[in-house]
């Protein structure tokens, strides 16, 4: 896969990316089309080669995972950009917090209690951690 292939936009967008893992990760897929946990663990010493692609999807870019053959003929994890998640670009941009003043509103408006559950929280912010979605 060249980078002529993938759009302008997402393009930039993953190369706006400083996270030096996740970085490496991006460059190595930009420039080959693909990396293997195999390569994460060799060419680049990387331990946990999935903490790496972790590394890349909280910075919002998809990603796809797939098997492929190792060098030992076992099969390993791949990574690629997820091409069909790329038509929804512009929903994605990793991890996001909520600012302090929209915290407060919140608990202004609702109290310290979980909009989903009803439980009642003595924290300074709203939690929903525990809340399984259906």
């Amino acid at each position: 896969m060249a980078s002529l292939e993938l759009p302008k936009a997402f393009l930039a967008r993953a190369k706006a990316v400083t996270a030096k893992r996740a970085k490496t990760v991006i460059d190595h897929i930009i420039k080959h089309g693909s990396i293997t946990t195999e390569e994460l663990k060799v060419k680049y010493g990387y331990n946990h080669p999935p903490r790496a692609a972790r590394d890349v999807r909280e910075q919002g870019i998809p990603l796809k995972t797939f098997t492929h053959i190792g060098s030992d003929g076992r099969t390993i994890a791949a990574y690629r950009f997820d091409l069909d998640a790329l038509a929804d670009f512009g929903k994605f941009g990793g991890r996001k917090a909520f600012p302090k003043i929209t915290k407060k509103a919140l608990l202004k408006r609702d109290g310290p209690r979980c909009s989903v559950c009803g439980l009642e929280y003595e924290s300074r912010y709203l939690q929903v951690d525990h809340c399984v979605p259906f």
